[in-house]
Order: structure tokens, then sequence, then C-alpha cells
């Protein structure tokens, strides 16, 4: 990934070093790799997008004289549609957690927003569910209260705008949004206001129209005022009573005549995170699990790096049904790490057609004060018998796997 003899680190190994540095300058260290990434979307040298594919702190490099780059480039991907996208959950785009999805250049745009994100909050952007991305509403709470950002109304939205819009509309250059946020940072005009205070200089920049962000309508507060009160009454009165003109009324009282749960639907809101696609079948569903099932269960074998350094990792997949899944994780050290102890420890979750979530279950053979880790990833069964995914560590980097054998076996009690 990059050689720290010179003294380069990583961005997240930066921030962790750095923890009083103003938000400008950790904004102003991303400047480089914002260009590198503008330039690889651009094609202009390739003659086809290229995209990164996992822009996060961990695989951006920080130089002595404080530049920067994307690092792990020898994962680069050519945007056309023929490899299974790499994700790490606090930065992946909502696109990434759909069937079949594909790495692009609108994919690395959001991973560096959140990346951005992360600087502000000096730690990864809340997640929301399993594969379900980051959760965008505890983000702007964060934002909203932390102490570094709290003051530059413009800053929060001009990042969950970012985050919020659906990929044709994020940031085309990097750079030039970056640069947006740092005139952002210019101390605000206060003013007693319900409105968002606008920075010094161009606001937003030409070319660049800043909408709102508009995150979820809070429930009414009690104090509401006998007005709006009135009007909310008006408008139910009036839907009433078009339902009853519409010859609808008996329908309407036999279905609220104590109603199943069956019968309770929520229609879900539209937002970046719903997809417009047709939901598979049942059959097609079911095939697709049984696939993945065939395709997780055996013995993996790879590597991963967390603060011990480069580890060799056999990971002992069990599917004990349709929707859970164990593991045995045993951790080994290799040739260019020979201190690492060895040890095992037990994995417990979920998968599912393209994905898993393992969380930590219980020790089998516990070195010393090392501490187990969670894993996360996505899959394609018909993409080769491989994996890519998350340590589920801070001060962890992705993991690599590649099926050994077949053979699987319920990890110890």
């Amino acid at each position: 990934m990059y050689d720290n003899r010179f003294g380069d680190q990583s961005y997240l190994d930066w921030l962790a070093l750095n923890p009083y540095e103003g938000l400008s300058h950790r904004l102003r260290v991303l400047a480089g790799t914002a260009v590198i990434l503008d330039e690889m979307h651009s094609g202009r040298r390739t003659g086809v997008p290229v995209a990164h594919g996992d822009v996060k702190p961990a695989t951006v490099v920080v130089r002595p004289d404080g530049s920067s780059s994307p690092a792990d480039l020898g994962q680069l991907w050519t945007v056309d549609g023929s490899l299974v996208a790499a994700r790490s959950t606090p930065y992946a785009a909502p696109e990434l957690f759909l069937p079949g999805a594909v790495t692009s250049p609108a994919a690395d745009r959001f991973a560096f927003a959140a990346a951005v994100a992360h600087a502000a909050l000096g730690g990864p952007p809340p997640v929301r569910l399993a594969h379900q991305g980051p959760d965008l509403q505890q983000l702007a709470e964060q934002l909203r209260t932390h102490p570094l950002c709290a003051a530059f109304p413009a800053f929060q939205h001009r990042i969950l705008n970012a985050l919020v819009a659906p990929p044709a509309d994020r940031p085309n250059s990097l750079a030039t949004w970056l640069e947006a946020l740092l005139n952002d940072l210019a101390p605000p005009t206060l003013a007693m206001t319900g409105g968002l205070p606008l920075a010094p200089g161009p606001y937003p920049p030409p070319g660049e129209p800043l909408p709102p962000w508009s995150p979820p309508p809070a429930k009414a507060a009690a104090g509401s005022s006998s007005q709006s009160l009135t009007w909310v009454l008006a408008g139910v009165a009036a839907l009433v009573a078009i339902a009853l003109l519409a010859g609808g009324a008996w329908f309407l009282i036999q279905q609220i005549d104590e109603p199943s749960d069956g019968d309770l639907v929520v229609a879900p809101s539209r937002s970046a995170y719903a997809s417009a696609a047709a939901s598979p079948s049942p059959s097609a569903a079911s095939d697709d699990l049984t696939a993945a099932r065939a395709f997780l269960s055996g013995t993996w074998e790879g590597t991963y790096r967390c603060r011990q350094g480069l580890t060799g990792v056999k990971l002992t997949v069990f599917v004990v049904d349709d929707h859970e899944v164990e593991a045995l994780f045993e951790f080994y050290p290799v040739s260019s790490n020979p201190d690492v102890p060895r040890g095992s420890f037990v994995l417990e979750g979920t998968y599912t057609a393209s994905g898993f979530t393992l969380r930590p279950g219980h020790w089998v053979k516990r070195p010393g004060d090392y501490v187990m880790v969670g894993l996360e990833a996505s899959f394609s069964p018909r993409a080769g018998q491989s994996i890519r995914g998350e340590v589920a560590d801070s001060a962890c980097d992705d993991f690599q796997l590649k099926k050994s054998s077949t053979v699987t076996r319920r990890p110890p009690v």
C-alpha cells in the first residue's frame, strides 16, 4: 500500500497522530487525493474512466510534506461492468449493496465524501443495519453537534448533500467540491434567523448549486399551534369525505376492524437508498441463496492487516440455515511478520445471496491481550472462489480470502 520507511502513513494513521489539527488542515491534506481521483475518473489518460473501488482513510497515503494520494492502486478497476464491487460499509455508496453491483467513479465520489465526514468527526461515519451503508440521519446529528463543525451549517449541508444525492448528481469534481468545503469553513455570519448562515466568498461556487439537506420530518412538537392542528383536522375530514363519496366507507370500516399483523403495511419513502429495480421472484431468490450457501461452505485462507501487521487467517465457514452462518477464525504468523502468535475464535452472523456479516462470538484460543474482530463482505458466487471484505475494527484494513477446500465443520462451542 505504501512504504512507511520513507515517512509515509495512511490518512487514518495521520488523523490518529494529529488529533488537534483544525478542520481546514484535515481537508487540505486530502486535496492531492481529490485531484488524482478526478483525473482517474475523467479517463483522459486511460481512454476509459477508472474507479479506485475502495476509497477510505485507510487507503489514502499521506507523505511527510503533507501531500496525499490514493493507495492500493493495484485494485483499480476500469468501468466496464465486469468486476464485483469492493466496499467498506461506512464509506459505501447505496448502489453497491444491490445484487450484482459494480464499482464506479460515482461510488468513489460517495466514498470520498464519507471520508471527509470521517475527517470531521475523527472516526468512521455511523453505519445503518448490515448491508445498508452509512446512516445519514445519525451522521447529520453528529455533524451538527461535533465541536469541530457545529458552527458551520453550510459545511455540514454540503457533505450531506453529496451523500444523499443519486449517483449522477454527486460532485463531478472532488477538487472543486473540497475547495467549496474550505470556503464553508470561513467564520459564519451569525444571525438570529432560522435560515442557513452563508460563509463569505462565492457561495455556492459557480456551477455547483447547493440544494438544501432535507432529513426526514420530525414528529410535531407538543406545543404546535391550534391553527396547524385545525388544518390537519380539516385535511383528515376532507379525505374521509372523499372516501365516503367514492363508496368505500363500508370497505374502510371492515379493514379498520381488528386488522391482523399481516394487514399492516408501511409504505417506505423514496430516498437515495431506495432501488427502482423489481424484486426478484421467490424462485430466483431461493436459487441465489442456495448458490451462496454452497459458495460459502468450506475453508477459506488468506491475510488481513491489523495493529500487529500482516497476519495469516484460515476461516472455516459453516452455514447453519438459510439465514445464519458460523465460522472458526484462526490467525497465525506469515513469513514477513513471524512474531504474530497463533489464536482462534468463533464468529456468528447472517448471510444473504450477496454478502455476510460476522460478529465476534467466543474465544477458542486467546493469545495475550488480543481482541476478537468481526468481518463483513460482499461476494458473487459467479465471480470466482474469492472474497474480499472489511475487518470491523477502525485499526484494521481489509481481508482477502481464497477458497482452499469444501471441507466444513461447525465451530467448537
